[in-house]
């Protein structure tokens, strides 16, 4: 049985482990989740976006790219999947103290959806529905 020393230096690795999450993870309040998002989405789609809805543990980006077919589509989705932010918020929501409200990571474009569910760790296509192809526009339209 370890004793109370052992039992402290286990808690304090621990703790230190998650203060060591790099600056780029998706675990704070929704502005700063919001603001690294949509740094991060920048650095692909310049015009993109980002909304966070804690309450739905969503974070969806929005890439305000027109005409991506369903094949390079497909292929952003494998690429995405394997990416360290995705990584982290997968990472992240394993621990039990679950140190991110947030489980799907949604990446919109003008015809499609990536939706990824860090908790299933699986990712899946869909095509945008009417609703949606109407607020990706209303957002994406130059103001």
């Amino acid at each position: 049985m370890p004793g109370l020393f052992e039992l402290r230096f286990s808690l304090a690795l621990m703790f230190i482990s998650v203060l060591q999450l790099p600056a780029c993870d998706l675990t704070g309040g929704p502005e700063k989740v919001k603001e690294r998002t949509e740094a991060q989405l920048r650095q692909y789609f310049p015009n993109g976006h980002a909304i966070v809805s804690p309450a739905k543990a969503t974070i969806v980006g929005v890439t305000c790219a027109r005409g991506l077919g369903q094949p390079l589509v497909a292929e952003i989705a494998e690429e995405l999947a394997s990416k360290r932010a995705i990584r982290q918020l997968h990472d992240a929501r394993l621990l039990p103290l679950k140190l991110s409200p947030y489980h799907l990571f949604v990446l919109e474009f003008d015809k499609y959806s990536i939706r990824l569910d860090t908790d299933a760790d699986r990712h899946w296509i869909v095509l945008s529905g009417p609703q949606s192809r109407l607020d990706y526009e209303m957002l994406c339209t130059d103001r």
